[in-house]
């Protein structure tokens, strides 16, 4: 693969993190906030207060034909693959624990542009 061309790759979704789907962010600077029900401002954002808001940030494990890479999906390219937004996922999983994982990639054929 050349480094400075994206590629496109069929790839096969080996793992994936299931336990550290997303995380908390600002919701006016998108800055990752603590995890903690506490923790309510933004440090970057001078200690105003805005609500937090979900986004996803993916480990997978994935196959090529020819190797195994591991990769980050973050936002933007997680909403494609799930539908929903990590807060919508997020409470869907709050709800139904078991089901969470298993419906967002039931049946789901998976083409990512990869770079490297």
């Amino acid at each position: 693969m050349d480094i400075d061309k994206p590629t496109t790759v069929i790839c096969k979704v080996l793992a994936m993190d299931q336990y550290s789907f997303c995380y908390k962010a600002c919701s006016n600077c998108e800055t990752p906030m603590p995890d903690s029900p506490s923790h309510t401002f933004c440090n970057t954002c001078k200690g105003r207060r805005y609500p937090f808001k979900r986004l996803f940030r993916l480990l997978f494990s994935i196959a090529t034909d020819t190797k195994v890479l591991n990769v980050v999906c973050f936002d933007r390219a997680a909403k494609v693959i799930f539908g929903c937004s990590a807060q919508q996922f997020f409470d869907f999983a709050t709800l139904h624990p078991y089901a969470g994982i298993c419906l967002a990639f039931s049946n789901v054929y998976v083409n990512l542009q990869c770079r490297p």
